[in-house]
């Protein structure tokens, strides 16, 4: 399964084939509600680094990859490749580092953080981490997010909301994703990588 069409006589993906399809979603998804300010879940940074030739080089998505996964991997090849021309802050946090160095593979978690680390350090100062960090250790005890069985999710949630993003972006549907309706009074939406891709893409034609 894909979520887009390649056109092989232009070589480029066909995101609509009727202006009917495009208009529904300018309603859907309007462009004031397009992500701008975006943490990126540990699992998404594991995607990126995993598949950084797909993602980044667009090379075919392994045929034993889960479905699941390839239309994460897809959507985030649409939104990077979309996002390189728009003026979008992609962040993390020093508590992702902490848990992408638990990686037991070496090479992996030496990729890994080196990717992280251009996310965590870029256009932040020790201010802004030192805020969302406290930010991040005082929500892992509130009561509106104790839906989330992971004190980590917990965490990485609040430096989200203390670094002032408005998507949290994540790959867990068992374990975040499926408690997002107990999860309302939480100041940011939570996505996954496919739907952040449907909020982006009726208006990509914008950075083509």
């Amino acid at each position: 399964m894909t979520l887009e069409s390649w056109d092989r006589s232009t070589g480029r993906y066909v995101f609509y084939r009727m202006a009917e399809e495009h208009s529904e979603d300018c309603k859907r998804f309007p462009f004031e509600r397009i992500p701008k300010r975006v943490f990126l879940d540990t699992n998404v940074i594991n995607v990126l680094v995993k598949y950084c030739e797909v993602i980044f080089d667009h090379s075919p998505i392994p045929q034993e990859v889960d479905a699941t996964l390839a239309v994460d991997i897809e959507a985030l090849m649409h939104v990077f490749y979309v996002g390189a021309r728009a003026d979008w802050d992609i962040l993390g946090s020093r508590k992702t580092l902490d848990e992408l160095s638990l990686t037991r593979d070496c090479s992996l978690r030496a990729e890994l953080l080196e990717y992280a680390f251009g996310i965590v350090n870029q256009n932040l100062d020790d201010d802004d981490h030192r805020y969302a960090a406290d930010f991040g250790r005082k929500l892992i005890e509130a009561p509106f997010v104790a839906a989330l069985p992971d004190k980590a999710d917990r965490e990485l949630i609040g430096n989200a909301i203390g670094f002032g993003c408005d998507v949290f972006c994540t790959c867990d549907r068992a374990t975040i994703v499926k408690k997002r309706d107990r999860l309302r009074q939480v100041p940011l939406r939570i996505l996954t990588p496919e739907e952040w891709w449907a909020h982006v893409k009726p208006w990509a034609a914008l950075w083509r």
